[in-house]
This record gives C-alpha cells, structure tokens and sequence, in this order.
C-alpha cells in the first residue's frame, strides 16, 4: 500500500501545519487554552509512564546500562525535557512530519544550551507504519521504545500495523521494553453505542448518517461506512425473564476509521485499536504485554494508591500544573476564574463530595480537581507497555 493509498498524507499534512503554527507552538497560548489541565494531566501520565519502565529498564539490564530510546512519532519533541530529566544516554526521533521533526531538533538545540549534560540524539523523517527496518533502523539496538498518541495510525490496514510492531521489535534489544498510550477502544465502542441508541435509526445504506457524540471540548464522528449495525433479537435471561432486543454496532480489527477532534490541539481521522489484536500483533513480533491496557483514570489511581521512590506524584501534578485549583465559592475572589465555570455541571463532582463531606478540605479553602469535560476525554485514553522476549 503506497502512502497515496493510506491516511499519511493527511496525517502528515495535519501535524506539518501545526508544526509550522507559531501560535499553538506558543508557550503562552497553551497555558490559555480549554483544555491547559488537560494537556498537562497526559505530561503527566506519560512522565509516569516513562519512569516506571525506566526503572524496570535499568532493573533489567542494570544501571550502568548506556540507555538508548527510540521516540516514535515524536512531534515536535514534547517529551524531551522528560528524557532528560529520565537520564537516558541518547534518543533516536522519528516522526513522518518534516516541519515536526524541524521543531524536534530546534527544541534539542534549546535545551542542550540550557543543560551541561544531556543526551545524544538522532533526528529522522519516516512513516513509522512504513518498513524502515532495513533503513532508519538496521543495525540499532534500543533498551526502551515510546511511541505517544500515534500507535492508533498504524491501524489503518493490516500491512501498517505489522510494519510498525516489526519496527519495534528489529530494534528493541531482548528485554528491552515498548510503551505507548492508545485510544481506549472500548470506551469508544460503548459511547458510540450510546449515541447510536439515543439517535434516530441509522439508514442500513452506506450512504447513511455519520455517528457523532462528545462535549464542549471534544468530538468523535463514525462515519457510516466504518460501522455495521447488528439487531439482536429479544432471549430469555438465566432467571425466565425476557431481554429486550437491541442493536449493537461492530467495527472491523483494521480501518475502523472516525474523525477525532479536541479544541485546539487535534483534527485528524484516526483507527480504533482492539486490544487482544494488539496482543496478537505484538506476539508475532516476540512482544509480551506487561499487563492488560490500563485506561488512564485506573493508571492515575493506582499511581496515587502505590506511592513509592523519591519523587511524590502528588507534587509532580501540581509541579506540571496537571489539577485545576478549586475554591470554595465563598472565598473565591474575582481572579480566581475556573476554565469551565460557564459550563453546567463542569465541578459538581467537588459540589456533591463536598455537600456528603464538608470537611474534605480540612485547613484549606482549595482543592485540586479537573473539569468533567476534561474528565471524559482522560477515560478516552489507556496505557500498554511490552517487554521483548
């Protein structure tokens, strides 16, 4: 399959203008935007994320290991500053955006001239879905590979989703660990199925009604034709009682296409990813899942529950600014504006905890908390980790 034939050209289109945007580039316009907690808060999964597999990493192959990394789809280079602070020895960037892989390398240049040590690094233009193997990859041994937000790209066909795991696989030493956070397929197929039901019926024709649900921050659209509808007829429970008959939609395991928007950042076609096919991908590549996906919210619990090593989680969230600061309405001054206060229901999580416990801020007039509808976006998301047998 060419790149003409796939969704590259739109992906690559999409991220060469973001690239080139100065204004969502901007430090500043980030940390104005909706979704500011939002953005932070998956920093703030991913650092996490980096962490533990680091020092598994380091566990497995000791610390006087020379760490090397291989960032897929790399962007811009956001994660840079966490493989610093990580201590690694050098990363290899990869992303199919030219105008990413420029900023990649300007932000490099940054922050190399802001740190006296800091990592090697490599920088190349490539489709990760393609086979770079023999190319980009020959020859190259990583103990840790990280692939953030794209791996659902690779799903479009059956070809991209086998080059991308035997990319992973060439060049990740026994061992060695693959990372990524994917769309959680499962929260996707019960929204939609939500939708579905509290929509008209969908004509059976192609040519039918898209299927779009979301909130004020973002939006999925099903195209008609990445769907079918299944009507299952009415049965009998254990018990004698009658079950209602109902529709279900089924996707197909590639090419399960929808249209992904999030305010300011993404606006782009993506695939879903079934998870037991990306086990059974993985397999073939000598890949063996560490666990079962872990939707972000039970990742950010779990972390708070098991505190452990020198850095607490709680500071880092407030450090990278991950939590939106709530006040009590009645000590709330005129400055203190929430990004959601205009939205209905946006913190009546806090309202209702408080109303059962009002003594749940102790000494303090604030709590740290996120919006619902930033909320709904997080449980769109897991995380998934591989070691190399």
């Amino acid at each position: 399959m060419s790149i003409q034939e796939t969704n590259a050209v739109n992906v690559t289109k999409f991220y060469d203008e973001a690239a080139r945007c100065p204004t969502s580039s901007s430090l500043h316009y980030r940390e104005q935007t909706r979704i500011v907690h939002l953005r932070n808060f998956n920093n703030w999964i991913k650092s996490i994320l980096f962490k533990d597999y680091l020092q598994h990493a380091r566990n497995q192959f000791g610390h006087d290991t020379r760490f090397r990394i291989l960032d897929f789809c790399c962007g811009k280079g956001g994660d840079q500053l966490k493989w610093a602070q990580s201590g690694v020895d050098h990363v290899t960037f990869v992303d199919i955006s030219s105008a990413s892989v420029d900023a990649c390398k300007q932000r490099y240049n940054q922050l190399r001239n802001r740190r006296r040590k800091l990592y090697t690094a490599d920088f190349h233009v490539s489709d990760c879905t393609a086979d770079i193997s023999k190319s980009i990859l020959c020859d190259r041994q990583y103990e840790l590979v990280s692939c953030q937000f794209c791996l659902h790209y690779a799903f479009e066909s059956f070809l991209q989703a086998h080059n991308f795991f035997n990319n992973v696989s060439c060049c990740l030493r026994p061992g060695g660990f693959f990372i990524a956070t994917i769309p959680n397929a499962y929260e996707l197929v019960r929204r939609a199925n939500q939708a579905y039901g509290l929509s008209p019926r969908f004509n059976e024709d192609k040519g039918g009604a898209a299927l779009e649900f979301g909130n004020s921050i973002y939006s999925v659209r099903f195209p008609r034709e990445s769907f079918t509808v299944s009507h299952i007829e009415p049965s009998l429970t254990d018990d004698g009682c009658p079950k209602e008959s109902c529709d279900l939609l089924q996707f197909p395991l590639f090419g399960a296409r929808y249209e992904f928007h999030l305010e300011s950042v993404v606006d782009c076609p993506e695939f879903l990813v079934y998870p037991p096919l990306v086990n059974q991908l993985a397999a073939e590549y000598k890949l063996k899942p560490m666990a079962a996906p872990i939707p972000f919210a039970q990742y950010f619990q779990t972390t708070l529950c098991n505190r452990s090593g020198r850095e607490d989680p709680c500071e880092l969230l407030t450090r990278m600014n991950a939590l939106e600061t709530w006040i009590k309405p009645e000590k709330r001054g005129l400055e203190d504006r929430l990004v959601a206060q205009h939205e209905p229901d946006a913190y009546s999580h806090v309202e209702n905890q408080l109303a059962k416990d009002p003594d749940m801020f102790y000494n303090s007039t604030a709590v740290g908390t996120i919006s619902q509808a930033e909320w709904d976006v997080i449980n769109l998301y897991s995380v998934i980790a591989f070691q190399k047998q």
